[in-house]
C-alpha cells in the first residue's frame, strides 16, 4: 500500500508540475505579445511625440535673419517644391535630436535612480568616511566637513535635479506648441488665469495633451521593463 500511495504521489505532483509549466508558459506567451504591442504603441507614441518639437524647430528657423531667403526659394516654380521638402527635412531632424536631447535628460536620471548596483555604491559611499560635527570646530572646518560630507550624494543630487528641471521644462516647452489657454494663450496667460480662478478659459485638453507628450514613453518603457522582470520571473 506504501509503494501504491507513494507512486500515485510521484504521479500527481509529476502532473502538477507539468500543469504549471503548461500555466507558466501561457503567461509568458501573453506578456511577450504585451511586450511586443508596448514596442508598437511607444514607437507610435514616440512619432506623434517628434511632431512638436519639430514645430519648435520650425518656429525657431523662422525667425532667423535670414529666413526670407526661404520663402523666395520656396516661392519659385518647381525648384521651390525641393526646397520645401528640404526645409521640411531640416525641421524634422531638428526637432528629432532636440526630442532625443530631451528625452535623454529625463531618461537618464529615472533609469540611473532604478538601478540597484548604482544605487547600492552609492548609499555605501555616502555612509563611509562621514565627518563628524565637534562644536570646537572653527567655521572653515565646519564648512569644509559639510562639503565633503556631500561630494558623496553630489551625483545623486544632480540626478535628481537634472530629472526634475528637465520635465519641468519639457513641460512648459510642449505648452508652446499645445497653448494652455483657449484662443491660443500663453503659460503666463495660464498663471494669471490661476491667479484669478478662472478656471472656464483653461484648455485641460492641450495641458492634458502636453502632459501626455512629456511623460508618455517614460510611461510605456518603465511598464515594458516591469513586463520583461514578470517574465524572467515565471519563466
Amino acid at each position: 500500500m506504501a509503494i501504491g500511495s507513494s507512486s500515485k504521489s510521484k504521479s500527481s505532483n509529476n502532473y502538477s508540475d507539468a500543469g504549471s509549466k503548461q500555466q507558466g508558459g501561457r503567461s509568458t506567451f501573453l506578456f511577450k505579445v504585451l511586450n511586443f504591442a508596448i514596442w508598437g504603441i511607444c514607437g507610435a507614441v514616440i512619432l506623434t511625440n517628434i511632431k512638436p518639437y519639430e514645430q519648435l524647430a520650425g518656429m525657431y528657423f523662422s525667425r532667423l535673419d535670414y529666413s526670407y531667403l526661404g520663402d523666395a526659394l520656396v516661392a519659385i516654380p518647381i525648384v521651390g517644391l525641393f526646397f520645401s521638402l528640404l526645409f521640411r527635412f531640416a525641421n524634422l531632424t531638428a526637432g528629432t535630436l532636440l526630442w532625443i536631447f530631451v528625452q535623454a535628460l529625463e531618461l537618464i536620471p529615472t533609469e540611473l535612480m532604478g538601478h540597484e548596483q548604482f544605487l547600492d555604491k552609492n548609499i555605501q559611499r555616502a555612509n563611509r568616511n562621514n565627518y563628524q560635527k565637534d562644536s570646537r570646530d572653527s567655521w572653515e572646518v565646519k564648512v569644509a566637513k559639510r562639503m565633503r560630507n556631500s561630494v558623496s550624494t553630489e551625483v545623486l543630487r544632480f540626478l535628481i535635479l537634472l530629472g526634475a528641471l528637465t520635465y519641468i521644462a519639457d513641460f512648459f516647452l510642449c505648452l508652446t506648441i499645445f497653448p494652455p489657454v483657449q484662443g491660443g494663450g500663453n503659460i503666463w496667460q495660464l498663471l494669471d488665469a490661476i491667479s484669478l480662478q478662472r478656471w472656464s478659459v483653461i484648455d485641460w485638453g492641450n495641458i492634458l495633451q502636453a502632459a501626455t507628450t512629456v511623460g508618455a514613453v517614460q510611461f510605456l518603457l518603465k511598464l515594458r521593463k516591469i513586463i520583461v522582470r514578470v517574465i524572467q520571473d515565471i519563466a
